[in-house]
């Protein structure tokens, strides 16, 4: 699944389908969100290292910014409908050339629409792609890709794939395209999600990675290509109310680091 949703820099994002009220099970008191998210790579080939600022309106997220980049989001009530992504020049000029749209049917996420390489020629993005969803319980959902013609709007189905969750995480992930399946299994911590109080998160399902009720600490991926599974580790650092302050995830080696997240509050 194509997952784009520039939240926090370049990783990408899972959500859980728990309802708000299940989203904020850690107590009805705890309004903990994260100030700054800053990504950390040992080495360049693997990424840049970013700062990311967050700002909110009570707990609805507003904007993330970082240095040449921003992201404004639009609610609908207590909905994320809209996720705007500009560059940012070195005068402070914002150019728009990304945009995620949703649509939601009886509370749920429906249809997830991206917009990239938006420009005066191309208004509606030069690559354009498409997610519907089905909802089958709370548990079990089931999804399709589409890439959209940029010029005729015509839908090309790409992938499908079901998205399986447990207590408010995504356990599992099984994604087909063409003749290839990949399955990721999902292994979670008991600590507090850095991201679980943010409102209109646990309705967009895995557009959002690293999130959930609680922590990823292992990941076990599958292809139907290749005979034996990778596994990633990732350890994390708590404060005292138990929300990760620094997250280190690890290749499939489970020895070199990929990168690291450090969280302030």
């Amino acid at each position: 699944m194509n997952k784009v949703l520039y939240l926090f820099g370049a990783l990408t994002l899972l959500l859980s389908s728990c309802s708000s009220d299940e989203n904020s099970s850690s107590g009805e008191n705890d309004s903990t969100l994260p100030k700054t998210i800053s990504y950390i790579y040992p080495n360049p080939q693997l990424g840049t290292n970013v700062k990311n600022t967050v700002t909110y309106n009570g707990n609805k997220i507003v904007s993330i910014t970082s240095e040449g980049s921003k992201s404004i989001f639009t609610y609908d009530g207590n909905v994320i409908i809209k996720q705007e992504v500009f560059d940012v020049d070195g005068s402070g000029k914002e150019t728009k050339n990304e945009e995620v749209s949703y649509v939601y049917e009886n509370g749920k996420l429906k249809t997830r629409l991206l917009k990239e390489d938006i420009t005066t020629e191309y208004p509606d993005g030069y690559y354009i792609d498409k997610v519907v969803y089905t909802h089958t319980s709370n548990e079990i959902i089931s999804y399709v890709n589409y890439s959209v013609d940029k010029d005729t709007k015509a839908e090309t189905k790409s992938s499908e794939g079901t998205l399986t969750y447990k207590d408010g995480n995504l356990v599992k992930e099984e994604q087909k395209s063409n003749s290839v399946t990949v399955t990721s299994d999902y292994e979670y911590d008991t600590k507090n999600n850095p991201l679980k109080n943010i409102l209109g998160f646990n309705l967009l399902l895995n557009e959002i990675g690293e999130f959930g009720k609680n922590n990823i600490v292992k990941t076990t991926r599958k292809s139907s290509e290749y005979p034996n599974a990778a596994v990633y580790l990732t350890t994390y650092h708590y404060n005292d109310k138990n929300y990760p302050t620094r997250h280190t995830s690890f290749d499939g080696g489970g020895k070199d680091i990929e990168y690291e997240i450090e969280y302030t509050y």
